[in-house]
Parts: structure tokens; sequence; C-alpha cells
């Protein structure tokens, strides 16, 4: 049987729905199948996945007008088969109409009988001619709905960003998200420069550019293969990485010979960063709850040709110094958060988050701040990072840590401390004209910096703890 890139998408986004997963461990779980695809067809895949959860509720909009069950009632399996072919409808230039239809009731005929197939071809033929003439909710009565359905966001979320964002400015980010990101780099300077680089991948793909903020990065589109599969990946030549986690670990300024601890490491990008701008010398202490992830790590170390990174498995609310050989010059504490700001790349987050994750991990936050300072040297430094714009998990957090730790304080000498490298005094300039720096954080947010949205505030511990 010929793989079919519907059938099989259909398959992870059921897969997904059903559990706790996130969209990457159940692409993951059904590689084999995309592997197996044609080029073509591996990129349709992708696209129908990501497509539909990245307009799940304007997809859903259009269905409810010309579908008589609530889209609550509609069995998962079905609907996302109706979402995948409305995605093509309303989204695709290049499939025709009548395919998209055909192919949905054909993979309906054969996995759930012949009335849910009839179900299907029903909704999608009446939604093809009637599509046009559904309009969406009007911005001026009811702007967070308009916003949620426009933009395929929740509505608690629409609502929230409104509240600290405002109208027009939340439209911007829900536009922002949804545009499909180009892939973004990091060179790997141990082994080559960005120029160099640059020129290598040319025939790897389209619109090869630098990135404006971060000074190893390089971004483009199209890619002519899967990444993993380029020579200069395998030659260890970068890492992929956005510009926006590239500038976090620019922002903690690692230099030759320190001592740094990672404390949150996951599969390692801002770890081989540190490593790269410590010029492979020193120690990089990567530290994570989950081992797979630290053995997965320790590989790219190989591939990247690092040789100081030494990977502990721990959990840091439990953690104290004697878990580690003695203090650290320099801490990044890159908490798990929300991941409300890299929904440009991880569509399938807004659909499993709530106000009360928000709450619940800005309160692990605050606990893993707490462990994370004791661990920084007097006159050391610690970066506090998130994935998220939201401001419990920002400035509340910020704000809660420094009113308990009085050893502490916002560091500003990022921006002008001349016994600071070259290559750190060239990444403070260049974030503060992009106007990504102020007041000893920084904030990225997509609509502004075409970039994930991240936070991060830079401390600095005295000489003399209290």
């Amino acid at each position: 049987m010929i793989p079919d890139p519907r059938h099989i998408a259909l398959d992870v986004l059921v897969s997904w729905q059903r559990s706790s997963a996130t969209l990457d461990q159940s692409l993951e779980t059904f590689s084999h199948d995309i592997d197996s695809l044609s080029q073509n067809d591996r990129g349709l895949c992708n696209a129908l996945i990501f497509g539909v959860l990245r307009n799940r509720n304007a997809i859903d909009w259009v269905l409810k007008a010309f579908s008589k069950p609530p889209v609550e009632k509609i069995q998962p399996r079905i609907l996302y088969l109706i979402r995948i072919a409305l995605f093509q409808i309303l989204y695709m230039d290049r499939i025709p109409v009548f395919a998209a239809i055909n192919t949905a009731v054909d993979i309906a005929k054969k996995t759930a009988g012949k009335k849910p197939a009839g179900f299907v071809n029903a909704v999608l033929r009446a939604a093809a001619k009637g599509a046009p003439g559904v309009s969406f909710p009007d911005p001026k009565k009811d702007g967070a709905k308009f916003i949620s359905i426009q933009y395929s966001l929740p509505l608690w979320l629409a609502k929230k960003w409104i509240q600290n964002f405002g109208f027009k400015a939340t439209c911007s980010l829900g536009k922002q998200i949804n545009v499909i990101p180009p892939i973004t780099l990091r060179t790997n300077t141990l082994k080559t420069d960005r120029e160099r680089l640059a020129g290598l991948l040319e025939s790897r793909g389209k619109n090869i550019a630098f990135t404006p903020a971060a000074a190893q990065g390089i971004c483009f589109t199209n890619p002519a293969m899967p990444v993993h599969e380029m020579e200069e990946f395998q030659l260890g030549l970068f890492q992929v990485q956005d510009e926006a986690a590239q500038i976090v670990t620019e922002f903690l300024a690692p230099e030759p010979g320190e001592k740094i601890l990672d404390t949150c490491a996951g599969l390692g990008g801002k770890t081989g960063h540190m490593a790269q701008l410590m010029e492979n010398r020193g120690i990089v202490v990567a530290a994570d709850l989950d081992g797979r992830k630290l053995e997965s790590l320790e590989s790219e170390g190989e591939r990247l040709g690092i040789d100081i990174i030494q990977t502990r498995q721990i959990n840091l609310l439990t953690a104290s110094i004697n878990d580690f050989d003695g203090y650290f010059d320099r801490v990044l504490l890159d908490a798990p958060c929300t991941g409300l700001g890299v929904l440009g790349r991880n569509p399938d987050t807004r659909w499993k988050r709530s106000r009360k994750d928000i709450e619940r991990l800005a309160g692990k936050q605050k606990k893993m701040m707490g462990t994370a300072a004791n661990l920084v040297k007097p006159g050391g430094i610690l970066v506090y990072a998130v994935c998220s714009c939201e401001r419990e998990e920002n400035e509340a957090v910020v704000q809660a840590f420094l009113s308990k730790r009085k050893d502490f304080s916002i560091d500003h000498s990022f921006a002008s401390d001349p016994s600071c490298r070259s290559t750190n005094r060239f990444a403070s300039t260049q974030l503060i004209s992009a106007g990504l720096l102020s007041g000893g954080c920084l904030k990225t947010y997509p609509a502004a910096a075409n970039m994930d949205g991240f936070f991060a505030a830079r401390f600095k511990r005295t000489l003399k703890s209290t």
C-alpha cells in the first residue's frame, strides 16, 4: 500500500489529541511513516498537520455553518478528517477541491464505514460551496471572539492578550504566530564562521539571510532536504535554534575558562552555544531531570566537536550546592514554562494550555529561581529565561525573586562592562539597537521582532552573600 500523507496526518493529529504528548512527540511516534513518504508528500503531510493546528478555530467556524451536529459531538477521527479536508479547501490553492473531498470520503469509508463517509461528503460539499459566504465575528462588537476565530487562539488567551497588549498588538501577534517561520540555525564557530556556512547552504534552501540580532544566526526557507540529512549538519557546522534562543545565551555572556551551569538543559541548544562562546575552554555542566535528553545532548556535543560539557541528571527543585562541585561563575535557568511565546513553531501548545497552567508554572519557576540562585558564586551571574510573554512568568517572577533575595540585583553591566569580550559587546550592541534590551531584561515578541517570544532577566550576586 502506498503511504498516504493525508492518512498519516490524520493519525498524528488524532494521536496527539488523545494523549498528553506534545506534537513533536507525536511526530516522533509516526516518524517511520512520515519518512517513508516522498519529499513532496512529506511536505504535504507536515503542512496539513501544522496548518490544521494553526487554523483550527477558523476551520471550525466554517464547519459549524454546515454541520448539524455541533463540533464537540463529532467523533474525533471524523472531526480531524474534516478539518484536514477543509484546510486544503480554504487555505491550499494547489489542491483541487474535488481531490480534497474525495480523499477524505475514501479515508472515512475505509476507516469508519459508509455512514460516517456520507456525513463527511455532505459537510465538505456544502462547505466548499458556501464557505465564501461565511463571515467572522465583528471585531467592533466582540474583539476577543474575532481574534479567537481569525487567528485561531483559545478565547481565554485572546482576552488575556487584549488586556495585556491591546487589541491592535494582539492582532499583530496573532497574525505573526500563524505565519510559517523560517528555519533558523546557529553557526558552530568552533568549526566554521557564519559567512562560510551561508555560502555552503546556498544550494540547500532559499532566502538565506543573517539574523539581525543574534551574532551567529542564519535563517532560510524551502529546504531541499530534511535538515538532519544535510552534510553541513552531519559535519557539526550548525545547530537548529531560533534567534531568540540564541540571544538568551548571548545575554548570559559566558567567558572562556569559566564554570557554567545550564540547570534545565533539555536537548542542549543553549548548552552547545555556551561552549562555543567559551571557545571550548572551561566547564559547562548540563543538568536535567530527563536522562534521555541528556543522552541526546551528549551525542549532540560530540557532533559539534565540544568536549567541555558534563551532564548531570538531577531535579533542580530538590538540588543543593552539595549536588555540585562548588559554585558557578554563571547559571542559566531556562525554566519550564507555558511555551506561549513559541506558538509559531509549536501551534499545538495553544490547545493544551489554560490559565491554571500559567499560575502553576509561575509557582514552579519561583521555587527553581531560589535553588538556581544558591548555586551562583558571589559576584557571579544568574540569567532567568522563559519562552513566554505572560507577565506572571516574566516580571512577576523577577519581582518575587528580588523581594526575597537581597543578595541579588538586576545586572546592567552586560551593555557597558569594558571587560567583556568583543563578541559579548557586539551582542549587547545588537540587542540594544534592536530594541530588545531594557532595564536589565530581554524581551522578544513575535510581532515586533519576527522571532520566538522569550523573556530573560540578568542578575548579579553581591560579593558578600547575606
